[in-house]
């Protein structure tokens, strides 16, 4: 039986609370102010303590193997699941993105499916294993809505206080998780066990044919070559600048600390969330990142710097 709106409580799961709290809390505000009892918290924790909620609507951030138990005590005590993606907005290829994010039987303990755009919605309605019932609305994502101009002076003392901190910067974004993973397990291969042998599938390469893999990580590899080299022209070029270097949370940062080491005027950091610096930079270079799709939604100037090219990855891939 469906939950009815006036009896609705909504849980909302926080897995990376850099990304996803604040624009889950203008959510569970907008809920409160229409009626919805809300609770909010770590996505662990929330899991471990389900059996204690009272029924209610729960929103869930993707629908993989991964997911089926908790579905299916989740469905066993009456919660209702409905799902967004977080990975929805710039995505893989479709077969990619449907190995790797979706999952025939977890889809269909989903009440109703929410997508950030027509784009992410017609990547469901195209899925083979889609139920043909399955609701879909198209709402957009509060993480977006924390971008727009009436919204996102809620990070502006954040973003004046990088701007004391660091003055005049060029931001560089990037997102090497699959060459340069912290844990090297990650990447899109993990390292091979004896020389002359094919490594194996990393985390990052599960659900992708082999060929593609290869060419990918190749392709990755290339352009990270060309960061590396970026980072101190930079300096030496902009020396009324500093260059901050912002890399993506998974991967390992230790490799550009040792680029700042040899430079005067770079600095590695991803302290919180991307939005306050992309407010205080002059400018961000990115590869395929998210955050040059951020950055023109705030009309902040931004360069896909695209060293090495190549169709098949470049707009095959990610399409940034």
């Amino acid at each position: 039986m469906r939950i009815k709106d006036q009896d609705a409580c909504l849980i909302i799961p926080v897995e990376n609370q850099v990304r996803e709290l604040d624009p889950k809390l203008l959510l569970a505000c907008i809920a409160v102010q229409r009626g919805f009892s809300v609770i909010i918290g770590s996505h662990r924790e929330i899991d471990f303590q389900i059996t204690s909620f009272p029924r209610s609507l729960y929103l869930n951030k993707s629908m993989t193997e991964r997911n089926l138990k908790m579905f299916r005590i989740m469905q066993k005590i009456g919660h209702e699941i409905l799902t967004w993606d977080e990975e929805a907005l710039v995505h893989l290829p479709d077969e990619t993105y449907y190995s790797r994010r979706l999952s025939p039987t977890a889809i269909r303990y989903n009440s109703d499916l929410f997508a950030w755009g027509e784009d992410n919605a017609e990547l469901w309605r195209r899925y083979p294993d889609l139920p043909e019932d399955m609701p879909i609305h198209v709402t957009g994502n509060p993480r977006s809505d924390m971008l727009r101009p009436e919204l996102r002076s809620f990070y502006e003392p954040e973003a004046e206080e990088i701007r004391k901190t660091h003055g005049k910067f060029i931001l560089v974004n990037t997102n090497f998780n699959h060459v340069n993973a912290f844990f090297p397990a990650q990447n899109l291969f993990r390292p091979a066990d004896n020389e002359g042998e094919d490594p194996q599938f990393g985390k990052a390469g599960v659900g992708m044919e082999r060929k593609f893999a290869e060419g990918l990580r190749d392709h990755k590899e290339a352009i990270f070559t060309a960061f590396k080299e970026l980072i101190p022209i930079l300096d030496q070029t902009y020396p009324d600048h500093t260059i901050i270097v912002r890399p993506h949370p998974t991967e390992n940062q230790q490799v550009y600390v040792d680029i700042a080491k040899g430079c005067k005027r770079v600095k590695v950091t991803n302290e919180g969330n991307v939005v306050p610096w992309l407010m205080a930079t002059d400018v961000v270079l990115h590869n395929g990142c998210t955050t040059g799709v951020e950055a023109y939604m705030m009309d902040v100037p931004a360069i896909s710097y695209r060293a090495k090219v190549n169709d098949t990855y470049d707009m095959g891939f990610y399409r940034l």
